[in-house]
């Protein structure tokens, strides 16, 4: 009961928070889980199971105050349901500790990303005129797919940088566009998850519960709260547990 809780309280916190900021919520049960016991496999799909109802649940809230622009949406979100299932499958491939030492080096770049990111997006938008470049789009789509399937995150941490920096899309429309996009690349990969199965059911239906909640309430708090200083919180404790697992997973990694 006592693993269960904590597993529930997990999806609460992750998708809070990864749907204030667009991530998904990956980005901090991965580490979580990680952290608490799961094998790197069991992490990495258990928690593409939650970043799949939080993306549900927090589209359809953003949906009924942000238009999301379709004909853009469509040119990212298809090549990443394809690169997903793609990198959803490496993560049988890839041996664990090094797709432990990957997971963590794509999460630290996440995590640094948070701590410099609000200043910078801010200038972006004031600077730039807003504008849709579909072929970095879709490039980002493609990219984004094979992150979130092989690392368990939900593709916002390629997609947000590029929405706010080449698109200059503004801050809020940027978000509710990311969940957008990781919706369909997290069912792609959950599929492929399931195939294989590595989802630990044990770990990923109390943790989805639990993303039922915070996704429900994370992007009512995004749309009222400035994210600034809630971004560089989650940077400095996602790169605590980072390095952590980076630096676990080197010290055990056999070089031969």
């Amino acid at each position: 009961m006592l693993e269960t809780l904590l597993y529930f309280l997990i999806g609460v916190v992750a998708s809070l928070l990864g749907s204030m900021v667009g991530l998904g919520g990956g980005s901090i049960a991965v580490p979580a889980l990680y952290c608490f016991g799961l094998g790197i496999e069991h992490a990495v799909a258990s928690s593409k199971f939650m970043v799949l109802t939080t993306s549900a649940v927090s589209t359809y809230r953003y949906s009924r105050k942000l238009k999301i622009p379709i004909k853009l949406y469509s040119i990212i979100a298809l090549p990443m349901i394809l690169t997903s299932y793609l990198g959803a499958y490496l993560v049988i491939v890839v041996p664990s500790r090094l797709l432990t030492i990957v997971v963590g080096l794509v999460l630290l770049a996440a995590a640094i990303r948070a701590i410099v990111e609000g200043e910078v997006s801010r200038k972006v938008i004031e600077e730039y005129e807003y504008r849709r470049n579909y072929l970095l789009g879709a490039l980002s789509g493609f990219v984004a797919g094979i992150v979130a399937g092989i690392t368990g995150l939900g593709g916002g941490v390629v997609n947000v940088p590029i929405f706010l920096y080449a698109l200059s899309l503004p801050a809020h429309s940027a978000v509710s566009l990311s969940m957008a996009c990781i919706l369909p690349a997290a069912f792609s990969s959950t599929i492929r998850h399931m195939i294989d199965g590595i989802i630990l059911w044990k770990a990923a239906l109390p943790l989805s519960i639990g993303a039922i909640l915070g996704a429900w309430f994370g992007p009512k708090i995004a749309l009222k709260l400035n994210r600034r200083k809630l971004r560089k919180l989650i940077g400095i404790i996602l790169t605590i547990i980072v390095l952590r697992m980076i630096i676990q997973a080197a010290a055990t990694l056999n070089p031969f």
